[in-house]
């Protein structure tokens, strides 16, 4: 039994020729007689030969591959944006490495290190809050990134997100405008530019409305992180001294809407509800909830371009996309309950 992956070598002592002549085969040299090429293409694959693509890239300089840096694989908005992200990145010939953080910011930086060591041409990174210093091991390395979803501040690199501080506006107005007097805002993490610039346009939208900042009950990220692993969410819910929820995000909003209904409680007669992503677009079984939402596809795509154009001429100055956000009314917003 072979212990070690197949070789041009092993390949050329079964056709009985060199290496060099396996290696122009493999490539379709058109010089080489056809019977020659389709003997030495069917033995490499009756063999299992797989090219070494590291080698190739070593004398090319180009890999061909991109590292997408994302944070969490569980939230279906990320998985949504990878996977268009992948299927672009193929009709223009590269391959995908998915490098995942795991909702650990402590690996940001050995995840970039890995993907610079590996020789990727360039890097899609979702950064989180504070981290402009691991974007310098990129550039000292001279390698292509584009940051997605969030922003960083104080620095100046290609970037696509959505406006999310007209996002929590759009929400605290839409809520407001309703008769609502009284929220719960359930964060996302802290180390998140989203959830700082969505609570930041939903109070901005109260104050406009003279409602003041203490009718906001605001639960903290990471508290509501542990009760979504957990599966308690009922208790962020309490004391329900307020007739509008807003989440930070879908994938926290629905496990929410389970425990109203469960515990008898109507949205939107009862509790109005409002969340960020829309994940009801991509997944049209999940339920129907009001969610601000920008186009997914619009963010991966323009992730995908700009991170091309800059491979293809490092001299670009920097861009700085910010897509508009939208209400999709689900039907989980309403009049306030009296």
């Amino acid at each position: 039994m072979r212990t070690a992956r197949v070789t041009l070598k092993d390949i050329a002592k079964e056709c009985g020729c060199s290496a060099n002549t396996v290696s122009r085969a493999l490539r379709g040299d058109s010089r080489l007689a056809d019977s020659t090429r389709t003997q030495i293409c069917e033995t490499a694959r009756n063999m299992g030969y797989v090219p070494n693509y590291m080698a190739t890239s070593l004398r090319s300089g180009k890999s061909r591959m991109i590292a997408v840096i994302v944070n969490d694989l569980h939230n279906q908005h990320y998985c949504d944006l990878v996977n268009r992200m992948d299927q672009e990145l193929r009709e223009r010939n590269y391959n995908l490495m998915i490098l995942c953080k795991q909702l650990d910011e402590s690996l940001a930086e050995v995840l970039i290190h890995k993907a610079i060591s590996l020789s990727v041409d360039g890097i899609l990174y979702f950064p989180g809050v504070g981290q402009g210093h691991y974007l310098e091991y990129m550039r000292l390395n001279h390698m292509p990134f584009v940051l997605l979803d969030r922003r960083v501040s104080d620095t100046e690199a290609d970037t696509v997100r959505c406006d999310d501080e007209q996002g929590g506006y759009l929400a605290g107005a839409h809520l407001a405008d309703l008769g609502h007097r009284k929220f719960l805002f359930l964060s996302g993490v802290a180390r998140s530019s989203s959830q700082i610039d969505r609570l930041n346009g939903f109070l901005r939208a109260l104050r406009d409305r003279d409602i003041p900042e203490e009718n906001v009950r605001i639960v903290e990220g990471e508290v509501v992180e542990e009760a979504l692993e957990k599966h308690n969410t009922w208790e962020l819910l309490q004391p329900m001294d307020y007739t509008a929820i807003v989440s930070f995000r879908d994938e926290v909003a629905y496990p929410v809407m389970i425990d109203l209904r469960e515990h008898g409680i109507n949205i939107p007669k009862d509790i109005s509800i409002i969340s960020f992503d829309n994940l009801h677009r991509e997944n049209p079984t999940r339920p129907y909830l009001t969610s601000i939402y920008t186009t997914d596809s619009s963010i991966a795509d323009l992730g995908v371009k700009m991170l091309l154009e800059r491979i293809e001429d490092p001299s670009l100055p920097p861009r700085n996309v910010i897509l508009p956000v939208q209400i999709f009314e689900g039907g989980t917003t309403g009049p306030a309950a009296r």
